[in-house]
């Protein structure tokens, strides 16, 4: 959880994390956590940062209608009931102005030097030598939602540090050449308030939330500076505050400073006569097992938002601290699917608040056994052939438990000489274990035969480099290893190695890429024709026509169906936002229908489809699927309207009910057999349509405005 933001009312807040190149925020009740709106999703390219900048992750509109989030140079501007993108601008830092009259407009913050005829952004390599520039230039600019345009503000020059207000009220600066902070109105461009301090160098500087004071902390010193705006009077203290932003609430009294400590919050009362701690070392209980990340008090001072690195946040009282507080929200307590078993019986799931990998019944999705695993970033599992055993590849070592007895397990490091990345793991029909390796540096990439000989020994009894850079793809049943390079593997019992094949096209092999849940069957997606091409690994001959179909997200391969009046084999294609059935021989057209989902997987025997985007899951029964497709009109079913803009519309796209943000990813639309993860339930049984809409109305509170109405024209009588 990088930061928790609340609107003006505090009615709502925006938190936002950050995993794998993706900033995802969401807008929640302050009361409830209820989830409001999104996720917002945006790509990160590469943060850059100026030294002594502390950026804004996110802020509210001052009508509460648009949030901005900050993502790496540039920020995205969403509306919060539609859940769109309303613009992209540009900068360092962010704030939108809540005050005068530039109120609702955004202002952005940009580091310019000037290198001859040409002026560039300051990158963060730049900022680390920042005495060898002959001019550095700070420049403000002031957008428009939605337009894109902006203006120039001011610029200011020899800065050492500069941060925004909350309300965009102010930018505060440090001098680079005095030591002096500096105001500058944003509402006219105008220096306003100068505040020295004694000699130090500034690390950061910190507003209220109520941008009614401000406190900056030095370099290589507890030294600390509290400044009350309105009297403009200075406090000085000596405080750690850590790396983790403090938060200050300012009362008429005395000032209350918020400081994270790993799992805990200090409280610490700031006075002009010096600091006073009145809370110390209060654990949050809850939190207990996690670091605290980001935290948030009320403008009351009473009540905080304590954001946890695992993504939970939670509403502390001051009254009950160290007491068990509920949980609000929580982003990431949703299990991601890691893997199926060979028999799509069961699922591995993972939950980043639990740690630990649990198998699941894809039938019920109940869970039926779990293991606790240590991991930080990645991790992979594989099922054995008869589901017997799970192995889990984290960190550096694999752990293989009894699916059974969980208690019964084996772990070891494969790579004692070093760590390797991006690793791929498989069982093979004979139990021994297949496990593929790709390195970052020059070391080539590896692929392994381990020998499970019983529940406490595996032994290595194969190793083959692969060029370094290849992109590896190992069968769920570990027989078959292909590479990018025209690099195919198949696995000889006779010899117990793997022997070089040649697939018929395989220079196509370089797109997204799939294997039917027997390993008997390969399916890739080229990102230079936009053709399928499914291929037969044991022999490697194409298996029918290339399928065409361009801006492909991902793939999945069907088990040998038992139906023959559904084909031997289908594979279904996604494409944002729809879902498309194909045979694999003879590339028919069996179904095709609307779906929010990313990752595909078929389960149990074939017939059913399980699409996922991490959470929530859809289940798809495939013979019904075929059945509405075939009764369809002229052959085709056409495809449900988006729900980006919440209706659900009838045959004739007449406009039936809105539906709510929070739910549309979790409304099981036709076609849906079930959805995993809180299904959203319509009640029609109050249903009206048409013009009997009315028959909705209350008819007491009809009653008393039509008496209203009435009042109020004999008073105008």
């Amino acid at each position: 959880m990088k930061c928790i933001v609340l609107s003006s009312d505090e009615k709502t807040f925006v938190s936002t994390s950050s995993s794998l190149g993706i900033t995802t925020s969401y807008v929640c009740d302050s009361e409830t956590g209820h989830c409001i709106s999104g996720p917002f999703e945006s790509e990160e390219y590469g943060r850059r940062f100026f030294r002594g900048i502390e950026a804004l992750d996110a802020c509210f509109s001052p009508d509460g209608k648009h949030i901005l989030v900050r993502t790496s140079d540039n920020a995205v501007v969403w509306e919060i009931e539609r859940g769109e993108k309303v613009s992209q601008i540009e900068g360092f830092n962010f704030v939108f102005i809540h005050c005068g009259r530039n109120k609702g407009r955004i202002a952005s913050m940009n580091w310019i030097y000037e290198d001859g005829p040409s002026i560039r952004t300051i990158t963060s390599t730049d900022s680390e030598d920042q005495g060898s520039r002959p001019t550095h230039i700070l420049r403000v600019k002031l957008w428009d939602i939605g337009n894109d345009i902006s203006n120039k503000l001011f610029e200011v020059t020899d800065i050492a540090i500069a941060q925004f207000s909350p309300n965009g009220q102010y930018l505060a600066v440090g001098r680079r050449s005095e030591n002096v902070v500096e105001l500058w109105n944003l509402e006219d461009g105008e220096s306003t308030h100068r505040f020295p301090y004694p000699p130090g160098y500034i690390r950061s500087l910190h507003f209220s939330p109520t941008s009614d004071c401000l406190m900056a902390a030095f370099e290589e010193s507890r030294h600390k500076c509290l400044w009350t705006l309105d009297t403009q009077e200075m406090t000085s203290f000596e405080l750690d505050v850590g790396y983790i932003p403090p938060v200050i609430i300012h009362s008429p009294n005395a000032n209350r400073l918020f400081v994270p400590r790993d799992k805990t919050v200090e409280i610490w009362e700031v006075s002009m006569t010096g600091p006073n701690m009145i809370i110390n070392h209060i654990t949050t209980e809850p939190l207990a097992t996690y670091e605290v990340a980001s935290i948030c008090p009320l403008r009351d001072g009473h009540r905080l938002l304590v954001g946890s690195s695992h993504g939970t946040v939670r509403m502390q009282n001051m009254e009950d601290l160290g007491s068990s507080q509920p949980t609000i929200q929580d982003v990431t307590d949703r299990p991601e699917i890691i893997g199926f078993s060979p028999s799509r019986k069961m699922v591995a799931t993972i939950s980043r608040q639990s740690d630990c990998v649990e198998w699941r019944d894809t039938a019920t999705w109940e869970v039926v056994g779990s293991t606790d695993v240590e991991y930080k970033d990645w991790i992979k599992v594989a099922f054995s052939a008869d589901d017997k055993r799970i192995a889990v590849l984290t960190d550096g070592r694999v752990t293989i438990c009894d699916i059974l007895h969980p208690e019964s397990r084996l772990s070891f490091d494969p790579w004692p000489k070093g760590r390797r990345g991006y690793r791929w793991m498989a069982f093979q029909t004979c139990n021994d274990l297949v496990i593929c390796t790709r390195s970052k540096d020059e070391i080539p990439c590896l692929l392994q035969v381990w020998q499970l000989k019983d529940d406490s020994e595996c032994t290595s009894s194969l190793n083959i480099n692969i060029n370094k850079y290849s992109y590896i793809s190992l069968a769920p049943d570990g027989l078959t290893v292909i590479t990018n390079l025209v690099s195919c593997y198949s696995w000889n019992h006779e010899t117990a190695q793997f022997d070089r094949i040649h697939f018929t096209d395989g220079a196509h092999l370089d797109g997204h890429g799939a294997y039917s849940p027997d390993g008997k069957f390969f399916a890739c997606y080229s990102w230079e024709d936009y053709n399928i091409r499914v291929w037969d690994t044991r022999t490697g001959q194409l298996c029918g026509k290339p399928i065409t179909m361009p801006g492909v997200n991902s793939i999945a391969l069907s088990p040998a169906l038992n139906d023959q009046s559904l084909g031997d084999r289908l594979i279904a294609v996604h494409r944002h936002p729809t879902v498309t059935l194909f045979d694999v021989y003879t590339g028919h057209l069996y179904a095709q229908c609307w779906d929010p989902g990313w990752d595909m997987a078929f389960i149990g025997d074939g017939t059913k489809l399980a699409s996922y985007n991490n959470h929530p899951i859809r289940i798809y029964d495939i013979v019904g699927l075929a059945a509405k497709h075939r009764n369809a009109v002229h052959g085709y079913e056409p495809v449900p309207q988006d729900m980006n803009d919440g209706w659900v519309v009838g045959q004739d796209d007449e406009l039936l009910f809105w539906v709510p943000l929070e739910h549309r990813q979790h409304l099981c639309l036709p076609h849906v057999e079930m959805i995993w993860g809180r299904p959203t339930k319509v009640d029609l049984s109050r249903f009206r349509y048409g013009s009997k809409w009315t028959e909705c109305i209350d008819q007491e509170w009809l009653n008393k405005l039509e008496e209203s109405g009435k009042r109020m024209a004999r008073l105008l009588e």
